[in-house]
């Protein structure tokens, strides 16, 4: 168990929300033209950061949600995409943007952005609010967002829907554990 008193602040409240806003409105510039954005949000972690960013995204825009994991218990990840709800309305000629939360390893980003290529989406693009390039090895090296709020070092942290063991998501930042 975590205490909240053992969380070290990362990124503060008015930080993320800055950034947020900041990439709200580089995607509401590349998509000013579109009819049909869908952002995806990539449940549980993803849900506080899509919130806030369609919000702050001034295009008409419609939202979904998916659930996927790699993690079974802890901070690692099983090493194994693990599909849970896939179910999706009819994505033929539509522009997506799957937003996650973290892309650490890269497998769950690359899973996905296949995954979205059998759809028939006109577009597909990967925002995330961090980044962690560092751990990803061999071909996942290649995974690259095209929106990130944040690039990070290899820590584990929390807060602002990201959690440990399903607790601190309600946190208003994003900390760490040291």
């Amino acid at each position: 168990m975590i205490a909240k008193s053992d969380i070290q602040i990362l990124y503060s409240e008015q930080e993320l929300a800055l950034r947020v806003k900041e990439l709200a409105s580089q995607i509401s510039t590349d998509y000013k033209d579109s009819k049909d954005l869908i952002l995806i949000g990539v449940l549980k972690g993803a849900f506080v950061f899509l919130s806030d960013l369609m919000r702050e995204i001034s295009v008409d825009c419609q939202i979904e949600f998916i659930r996927l994991s790699s993690y079974e218990q802890g901070t690692t990840s099983s090493g194994k995409v693990k599909s849970m709800d896939l179910t999706l309305p009819d994505l033929t000629g539509k522009d997506v943007i799957i937003v996650e939360d973290i892309i650490d390893s890269g497998r769950t980003a690359k899973f996905l952005v296949d995954f979205f290529k059998t759809q028939n989406a006109r577009t597909i693009k990967l925002a995330t609010l961090f980044d962690k390039p560092s751990r990803r090895i061999d071909e996942l090296k290649e995974i690259k967002a095209d929106y990130t709020c944040f690039e990070i070092e290899d820590k584990f942290i929390l807060g602002y829907g990201l959690d440990f063991e399903q607790k601190h998501r309600d946190l208003p930042y994003v900390g760490y554990i040291e």
